[in-house]
């Protein structure tokens, strides 16, 4: 059947290209934000064969350990500020962080270059909201807040080595999802800020037992995605200036299963203090 055959081979042909458009189209950005000046591999200048190369001002290439490096800077400025949050911030100043570092969110979208001071900021505010909303679940007790902290570490560890061996791979479906998934809690973020609120969601009933399990569940489909761009990134040889935008993207996705972590727990328990 030549006809059959053809046609089946264009069909997969069809689907290779889809998805080779819809990787292309995701990490496009990045490429094109960061990518290295014409000729420059490494900080050098190829210039013309033969000739020695022209003088260029060493450019340094993306890293991903630098990275990973700027992830945990984040992350301590978090915990330091969510001990603050913790002792001294009321809740209703916490949700005002909250908005503010949302706000922070949703500039990085328009601006990464300006990810090397928008990251510590996020990190300071989210830290504070979320240190002065983890007091807010502590008084449940049942030890949720470090059950929280740890599971939160556990996750992230957990997908790491999932990515780094290979079991999981970044596909176009996956990175859909996490997109998708990833718009749906920012339409859910907006409501709330602006005083409407989706039935059941801030409850710690069945509802908000299942939100959690769907903010965590796109959390992780972020977090695969952000190591994607860490390891494509360092693998195109963009500009180091990529790496601040990248430790930024992982750091919301933390915040997100922390947040997560925090809900299906409360909601195990009912909402009941112990």
């Amino acid at each position: 059947m030549p006809l059959a055959r053809d046609f089946s081979s264009g069909v997969g042909h069809t689907r290779v290209v889809a998805k080779k458009t819809v990787m292309q189209g995701a990490f496009g950005r990045i490429e094109s934000e960061y990518r290295q000046p014409a000729g420059v591999f490494g900080g050098q200048q190829q210039g013309t064969p033969g000739l020695p190369p022209y003088p260029f001002a060493p450019v340094t290439r993306f890293s991903a350990a630098r990275t990973y490096d700027k992830l945990i800077v984040l992350v301590i400025l978090a915990l330091v500020s969510a001990a603050f949050g913790y002792l001294v911030v009321p809740t209703g100043a916490a949700f005002a962080c909250m908005a503010v570092a949302f706000g922070l969110v949703l500039v990085s979208w328009f601006r990464m270059q300006w990810a090397k001071v928008l990251a510590p900021a996020y990190s300071v505010l989210e830290g504070v909201a979320l240190g002065a909303i983890s007091g807010a679940y502590a008084t449940f007790g049942h030890g949720i807040v470090p059950l929280a902290i740890v599971f939160t570490a556990a996750v992230f560890v957990a997908c790491l080595t999932l990515y780094r061996t290979g079991l999981v791979r970044v596909t176009p479906r996956m990175m859909s999802l996490a997109m998708v998934g990833g718009f749906g809690i920012m339409i859910v973020a907006l409501l709330s800020f602006v005083g409407l609120s989706v039935p059941g969601i801030n409850s710690f009933g069945t509802l908000g037992l299942l939100f959690g399990i769907f903010g965590l569940a796109v959390a992780v489909l972020n977090l695969f995605t952000d190591f994607e761009w860490v390891a494509r990134s360092e693998a195109i040889g963009v500009s180091a200036e990529g790496e601040w935008p990248a430790a930024f993207a992982m750091m919301t996705a933390l915040v997100l299963v922390y947040v997560s972590m925090l809900r299906i727990l409360a909601s195990m328990y009912g909402g009941r203090r112990s």
